[in-house]
Protein backbone atom coordinates (compact mmCIF):
# COMPACT_ATOMS: atom_id res chain seq x y z
CA UNK A 1 0.00 0.00 0.00
CA UNK A 2 1.40 3.53 -0.67
CA UNK A 3 1.84 6.00 2.26
CA UNK A 4 -0.33 9.36 1.62
CA UNK A 5 2.54 11.38 1.96
CA UNK A 6 4.31 9.46 -1.30
CA UNK A 7 1.08 9.91 -3.02
CA UNK A 8 0.71 13.38 -2.53
CA UNK A 9 4.83 13.29 -3.45
CA UNK A 10 3.61 11.64 -6.80
CA UNK A 11 0.90 13.48 -7.27
CA UNK A 12 2.78 16.86 -6.76
CA UNK A 13 5.22 15.54 -9.70
CA UNK A 14 2.80 14.53 -12.09
CA UNK A 15 1.40 18.06 -12.03
CA UNK A 16 4.67 19.58 -12.44
CA UNK A 17 5.43 17.48 -15.71
CA UNK A 18 2.12 17.99 -16.72
CA UNK A 19 2.86 21.62 -16.63
CA UNK A 20 5.87 21.14 -18.14
CA UNK A 21 3.81 19.43 -21.48
CA UNK A 22 0.90 22.03 -21.57
CA UNK A 23 4.08 24.41 -22.05
CA UNK A 24 5.41 22.72 -24.97
CA UNK A 25 2.36 22.01 -26.51
CA UNK A 26 -0.11 24.89 -25.93
CA UNK A 27 2.76 27.94 -25.53
CA UNK A 28 3.15 30.57 -22.77
CA UNK A 29 0.95 33.36 -23.12
CA UNK A 30 2.53 36.49 -24.16
CA UNK A 31 0.23 38.83 -22.36
CA UNK A 32 1.37 37.80 -19.21
CA UNK A 33 4.89 39.49 -18.11
CA UNK A 34 5.53 37.08 -15.08
CA UNK A 35 6.40 33.28 -14.62
CA UNK A 36 3.19 31.40 -14.33
CA UNK A 37 3.94 30.14 -10.45
CA UNK A 38 2.11 27.05 -9.64
CA UNK A 39 0.97 25.95 -5.83
CA UNK A 40 -0.08 22.30 -4.77
CA UNK A 41 -2.13 22.07 -1.90
CA UNK A 42 -3.17 19.62 0.62
CA UNK A 43 -6.01 21.51 1.89
CA UNK A 44 -9.05 20.95 0.34
CA UNK A 45 -11.86 23.84 -0.96
CA UNK A 46 -14.94 23.58 -1.53
CA UNK A 47 -17.76 26.16 -3.30
CA UNK A 48 -21.14 25.59 -1.82
CA UNK A 49 -21.19 21.12 -1.83
CA UNK A 50 -18.46 20.81 -5.13
CA UNK A 51 -15.00 20.10 -4.08
CA UNK A 52 -12.66 22.61 -6.24
CA UNK A 53 -9.93 20.65 -7.99
CA UNK A 54 -8.08 23.51 -8.94
CA UNK A 55 -7.94 27.47 -9.40
CA UNK A 56 -6.32 29.71 -11.75
CA UNK A 57 -5.92 33.42 -10.45
CA UNK A 58 -5.23 35.78 -13.39
CA UNK A 59 -4.22 38.65 -11.30
CA UNK A 60 -1.25 36.52 -9.26
CA UNK A 61 -0.60 34.35 -12.69
CA UNK A 62 -1.06 31.54 -9.97
CA UNK A 63 -2.40 27.81 -10.76
CA UNK A 64 -3.16 25.86 -7.64
CA UNK A 65 -4.23 22.12 -7.50
CA UNK A 66 -6.21 20.89 -4.43
CA UNK A 67 -4.71 17.44 -3.47
CA UNK A 68 -7.88 16.16 -1.86
CA UNK A 69 -10.20 16.38 -4.47
CA UNK A 70 -7.59 14.98 -7.10
CA UNK A 71 -7.59 11.35 -6.12
CA UNK A 72 -6.38 10.09 -8.72
CA UNK A 73 -2.85 10.78 -10.80
CA UNK A 74 -5.27 11.40 -14.16
CA UNK A 75 -7.11 13.88 -11.91
CA UNK A 76 -4.47 15.85 -11.34
CA UNK A 77 -3.28 16.06 -15.18
CA UNK A 78 -6.99 16.82 -16.24
CA UNK A 79 -6.77 20.06 -13.53
CA UNK A 80 -3.17 20.91 -14.87
CA UNK A 81 -4.64 21.37 -18.72
CA UNK A 82 -8.25 22.86 -17.49
CA UNK A 83 -5.77 25.04 -15.23
CA UNK A 84 -3.39 26.15 -17.78
CA UNK A 85 -6.22 26.65 -20.64
CA UNK A 86 -7.34 29.83 -17.99
CA UNK A 87 -3.96 30.64 -17.96
CA UNK A 88 -4.06 31.05 -21.87
CA UNK A 89 -7.39 32.78 -22.19
CA UNK A 90 -8.15 36.55 -21.45
CA UNK A 91 -8.90 37.66 -18.11
CA UNK A 92 -11.00 40.36 -19.58
CA UNK A 93 -13.93 37.86 -21.46
CA UNK A 94 -13.51 35.72 -18.98
CA UNK A 95 -15.12 38.15 -16.29
CA UNK A 96 -18.00 39.54 -18.45
CA UNK A 97 -18.73 35.15 -19.68
CA UNK A 98 -18.45 35.29 -15.06
CA UNK A 99 -21.06 38.15 -15.02
CA UNK A 100 -23.48 37.25 -17.39
CA UNK A 101 -23.81 33.00 -17.50
CA UNK A 102 -23.72 30.28 -15.29
CA UNK A 103 -20.74 28.49 -14.10
CA UNK A 104 -21.43 25.72 -17.00
CA UNK A 105 -22.36 28.31 -19.42
CA UNK A 106 -19.66 29.62 -19.29
CA UNK A 107 -17.43 29.42 -23.08
CA UNK A 108 -14.30 29.61 -21.62
CA UNK A 109 -14.87 26.96 -18.66
CA UNK A 110 -16.75 24.54 -21.51
CA UNK A 111 -13.14 25.38 -23.58
CA UNK A 112 -11.00 24.55 -20.71
CA UNK A 113 -13.86 21.16 -19.99
CA UNK A 114 -12.86 20.08 -23.57
CA UNK A 115 -9.19 20.43 -23.53
CA UNK A 116 -9.24 18.38 -20.29
CA UNK A 117 -11.17 15.35 -22.11
CA UNK A 118 -9.09 16.00 -25.32
CA UNK A 119 -5.46 15.70 -23.91
CA UNK A 120 -5.39 14.19 -20.37
CA UNK A 121 -4.82 10.85 -22.15
CA UNK A 122 -1.69 12.36 -24.29
CA UNK A 123 -0.29 14.11 -21.42
CA UNK A 124 -0.67 10.92 -19.26
CA UNK A 125 1.47 9.00 -21.60
CA UNK A 126 4.28 11.83 -21.87
CA UNK A 127 4.55 12.15 -17.87
CA UNK A 128 4.91 8.16 -17.54
CA UNK A 129 7.66 8.24 -20.08
CA UNK A 130 9.41 10.88 -17.77
CA UNK A 131 8.90 8.80 -14.48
Amino acid sequence: MVKKNNNIELKKKYAILAIKWCREYFGLNERKKTKLLFNFSTKSRKIGNSMVYGNYCFYRNKMTIYEPACETLYDVVATVIHEYTHYLQVRRKYREYEITRYYSQNPMEREAKRNEIKYSKECMKYVKSLM
